[in-house]
Formats: C-alpha cells, sequence, structure tokens
C-alpha cells in the first residue's frame, strides 16, 4: 500500500531534529495490544517522536495501555488507548457506511486539534493497514487504501485522493512546523512556548 519512499518523502518536507524521536519497547507494546504495528509508524515515532504537525494533527505515540485497559486506575488519558476507545464509541455512534470494519479493528494514531480521527483499519498485514479518517464536523468516516505516511505526504503536497483534507491547516503544507512532546515541555520550560 504504502510506497517505500514515503516515509523519506516525510523526512524531505520535515527533516527531524536530534534527538526528537521516542525509544519504544515494541515487544511490550504489541504483546499488549495483541498486533504488530506498521513500519511507517514505527519510523516516525523513532524519528520525530508522538509529533503534533502544524498544531493540527499529533501523532499518537504507543503506550501498552489498550482500549481494554485504559479506563484502569492510574492509565493515562489521552493516550493511545484512551483514543482509540473513544474512536470505537465513535464509529458505533455514527453508524459508517461504505466500510466493512467492525469497532475492534480500528486503532488511533492520530488526533487532529478539531476533534477529528486518524486510524488504521488493522486488518490484513499491518503495513497494509488503510488510514481511516472520522471528520467531526461531519460525523463522516473516510477510507484511504494507503499507510500513515503515504497519507500525511499526500496531504502535505495536496494530492489527489486526499481531497477531504483540504479545509485542514496542513492540506499543501509542504514544510509544515512541528513539535513533540518532550520539545513543547521544554519551550513551557524556558518560557518560549
Amino acid at each position: 500500500m504504502a510506497p517505500i519512499d514515503s516515509f523519506d518523502a516525510l523526512v524531505a518536507m520535515m527533516p527531524p531534529r536530534a534527538g526528537g524521536g521516542l525509544e519504544v519497547d515494541w515487544t511490550a507494546v504489541e504483546n499488549a495490544w495483541g498486533k504488530e504495528f506498521p513500519a511507517d509508524y514505527k519510523k516516525v515515532i523513532a524519528r520525530y517522536g508522538d509529533v503534533l504537525v502544524g498544531d493540527y494533527l499529533q501523532v499518537i505515540s504507543p503506550t501498552t495501555i489498550t482500549p481494554e485497559t485504559c479506563d484502569e486506575p492510574g492509565a493515562p488519558r489521552g493516550g493511545m488507548g484512551f483514543i482509540t476507545a473513544d474512536t470505537r464509541d465513535t464509529w458505533m455512534d455514527t453508524e459508517p457506511t461504505g466500510i466493512d470494519a467492525e469497532p475492534d479493528d480500528l486503532v488511533a494514531w492520530g488526533a487532529a486539534s478539531s476533534a477529528d480521527l486518524f486510524c488504521w483499519l488493522t486488518l490484513g498485514e499491518p503495513d497494509t493497514w488503510p488510514v481511516v479518517v472520522f471528520s467531526h464536523d461531519d460525523d463522516t468516516w473516510v477510507k484511504y487504501d494507503f499507510g500513515m505516511t503515504e497519507f500525511l505526504v499526500r496531504v502535505l503536497l495536496a494530492q489527489a485522493g486526499v481531497e477531504a483534507m483540504s479545509d485542514t491547516p496542513l492540506w499543501g503544507e509542504r514544510n509544515p512546523t512541528y513539535i513533540n512532546s518532550a520539545e513543547h515541555r521544554h519551550a513551557r520550560e524556558v518560557g518560549t512556548d
């Protein structure tokens, strides 16, 4: 699904900064979720971390907290498990048409300032998982038959196939600003936020 060069194209538009990535115990995360995650997502997390792109789309960092464990005492709010649980509830509440999936087939990888949700449809091999986007404005779901980095690159280049994203701040933003949570915390600490 995702062309081999989609991650390289993303890097060309958003050159990573030193120390921006996160170290993840992928074995623990994947054991908790009971599934592998796509290679391009792992690369994004390794190079950028939980990156906020263009003050709009936050790529969620992986965690061992799942939708099944996110309500346990001490589980952090807002993580991948919590947002995926909300995504699955939204799926059931909005009764999407035209996408053959069950709520448990969705895993959220991103969330937007507009309350839009960015997910994978986790059917088949991880590197072939399509992106599914929920638009909060009109309560609709759209499936894109390519992976996360190809989706991001297409949006940033304003390419065909992702026109539903044309009203977002990322549309055609070939060199978007970005920051991860560690950089954001540091900026707050030194007063430059």
